[in-house]
């Protein structure tokens, strides 16, 4: 089995001497997938019983055929649209992602027409594809498969793309390139024989999909016409970034370089250089620093390689744009993929990120046993090295989604910020470690869709305004927790950055900085929040802003008094409330110390009156009564004890 990393199937035969074309004789089958569907006597099943099947698309742009991928623009990882020499006229598609979660592994196969090789002493098969898996590996299963009886077959591998424990191990990778070339040698199996059936057999469950095109059968290695003499390359996929997206000024650090480069050519490359580049939002270059390799040898990879100085620390708000470069002293004859860009923003008060919305998404229900809720936080780490003075959390947004489930409304979705310090560097936020020092409440009104973003001022559950703290590593998770089987929440994520070598050149420095952050569990209060998320190339659109308050006061004011009587109490609590003026529209709701909502009553046309509550069922501790009108909110602190 040989690999291309070819993005366009570039032929370099002039180069290399010859003087012939790749539509030479020694093609003996050609398919590009140009007639609407599987070409005649092909055929397609899942030979799980799972109900996959292989489909047809038209256009990689507009995916407008009724077999395209749905989902386009979410799991553009790595890649954009399928770059195939022929994709614009056809070629096949099996979308694993689309059948969701399964009982068991899927295994969707297409198998061809017979072919007559009786006269070859070689067969090669080559086809353009686009892999994209999250579990499973590749290797044994993305595989091509050949009979010559339609009944025994024997499997070739094609590609060895293996995400690791649920696609997120750092610097893992998710898809082949784009295109990935499979050249394939069957001669042991097909060589000689007058009946030969080839098969791309994919098993898989939940993964994200196969896009097949271009297929050829040669007579003999076909190799020298896909693979480039001189071709080096920056792996777009582990390629450190900033930290964030969107950097307040006062908040910045200095952080490093890094990028994986891999020598995809079949020749030894000399004084092997990368480069990384910043400039400013006008074209001035901010910093520039080399690496240098030497000499990399044919088909290997050179990969962890840290930039030797501390790296770049912005010094002005604006734009930043980024530039990986490698070169050697041989002419690149694939020069699109020597390099990988990146860009970031420095701001006055916005830590994010992201940059929009990509799409909503929700841990896979087999992440939850049987009966158990399905609640789950999902969050992004934020490090501030020096607070300026009276410098506070002012607002946290996130979005959600609940198109699917509208009757979710009257849930709640708490918002908690923590200051979390991975005390046995295990990069999860343990919750021995995690300090909650935010509690907000948001109440889903069951419109909630896409990429509309809420917006909640962070505050303690008393309200009070919470400052930032110099050295201090914080996690904003967005939690739902629920005592509901079977529905949950989405919220919105971005692919936009792929922090992964990131987060692998800070730990390096000895100074850990992350990206997301996910906990999946029925009580999340006992669960860690793991640092991998879905995967470190996607984050939640979880930002948070700070602001200077010179005077700190409530921050949302209501004009009145509130009392709680008696306090403590065993049995009966009142509150009383006496406001200056009349409101409108009233609402109590009482909390534990942990944020767990216990009751929410509403009221309206309020000026002098009390609400009493039972609270003989509760536990001995302290509660808060948090009160909300068009004027603004207050809470109050009682006790129960017995």
């Amino acid at each position: 089995m040989i690999k291309s990393t070819l993005r366009f199937g570039m032929v370099f035969l002039a180069l290399l001497g010859l003087n012939f074309t790749i539509q030479a004789q020694n093609e003996i089958y050609t398919e590009d997938f140009s007639n609407g569907g599987l070409p005649a006597g092909w055929t397609t099943m899942d030979e799980s019983g799972n109900g996959g099947l292989w489909t047809w698309c038209d256009d990689p742009v507009d995916a407008v055929g009724a077999g395209c991928v749905v989902n386009w623009g979410l799991y553009v990882n790595q890649h954009g649209d399928f770059a195939s020499t022929t994709a614009d006229n056809g070629f096949l598609v099996a979308d694993s992602d689309d059948l969701g979660a399964l009982a068991s592994p899927h295994i969707i196969q297409v198998t061809t027409a017979a072919y007559d090789c009786s006269a070859l002493t070689e067969v090669w098969v080559k086809t353009e594809n686009l892999i994209g898996v999250y579990e499973y590996t590749t290797t044994n299963n993305a595989v091509l498969r050949v009979s010559t009886d339609g009944v025994n077959w024997t499997a070739f591998n094609m590609f060895d793309i293996a995400p690791g424990s649920g696609g997120n191990e750092p610097g893992s990778i998710r898809w082949t390139n784009n295109p990935g070339i499979a050249l394939t040698d069957i001669s042991s199996v097909a060589a000689g024989e007058s009946t030969v059936y080839l098969q791309w057999s994919w098993t898989g469950n939940y993964e994200y999909y196969w896009l097949l095109d271009d297929l050829i059968v040669y007579d003999s290695d076909p190799t020298i016409f896909y693979v480039a003499a001189h071709d080096m390359r920056v792996n777009s996929t582990f390629a450190a970034v900033a930290p964030n997206f969107y950097w307040p000024l006062d908040m910045v650090e200095s952080f490093g370089f890094l990028a994986d480069v891999e020598n995809a050519g079949f020749m030894d490359q000399t004084n092997v250089n990368l480069n990384v580049t910043i400039e400013d939002e006008i074209g001035n270059t901010v910093y520039t620093e080399n690496l240098d390799y030497g000499t990399i040898g044919a088909d290997s990879l050179a990969e962890n390689v840290p930039f030797a100085s501390a790296g770049f620390t912005p010094t002005a708000m604006g734009a930043y744009f980024g530039t990986y470069t490698v070169s050697a002293d041989s002419i690149d004859l694939n020069p699109d993929n020597n390099t990988v860009e990146f860009a970031f923003a420095v701001t006055d008060t916005l830590f994010s990120k992201d940059d929009g919305v990509d799409y909503s998404t929700r841990p896979a229900d087999s992440n939850w046993d049987v009966d158990e809720a399905w609640s789950w936080a999902y969050g992004n780490y934020y490090y501030v090295p020096v607070a300026p003075e009276n410098a506070f959390f002012s607002y946290v947004s996130f979005t959600l989604d609940v198109s699917d489930n509208p009757d979710l409304a009257g849930e709640n979705v708490t918002v908690r910020l923590y200051e979390w310090t991975d005390n046995n560097a295990d990069e999860n936020a343990d919750p021995d470690e995690r300090t909650e020092i935010a509690t907000m409440i948001y109440t889903l009104d069951g419109n909630e869709v896409g990429d509309s973003y809420i917006y909640l001022p962070v505050t303690t559950l008393l309200g009070d305004p919470v400052p930032l703290s110099d050295d201090t590593e914080y996690a904003v998770m967005v939690e739902f927790q629920t005592d509901i089987v079977g529905k949950t929440v989405l919220m919105g994520v971005s692919e936009l950055v792929d922090y992964s070598a990131m987060i692998f050149r800070s730990q390096l420095d000895g100074n850990p900085r992350y990206g997301s952050l996910l906990g999946i569990n029925g009580a999340l209060e006992t669960e860690p929040f793991s640092s991998l998320g879905f995967g470190r190339d996607l984050v939640p659109t979880v930002s948070l802003s700070y602001t200077i308050i010179n005077n700190v006061k409530e921050p949302l004011p209501l004009n009145g008094n509130l009392t709680v009587f008696p306090n403590p109490s065993n049995k009966e609590v009142t509150l009383d409330m006496d406001f200056n003026e009349t409101m409108q529209d009233v609402t109590i709701q009482l909390f534990d110390l942990t944020g767990k909502l216990m009751e929410t009553r509403t009221m309206e046309n309020v000026k002098q009156q009390q609400a009493s509550f039972n609270v003989s069922t509760l536990a001995n501790g302290n509660y808060i009564f948090k009160v909300t009108t068009e004027q603004g909110t207050r809470s109050e602190r009682f006790t129960v004890q017995r």
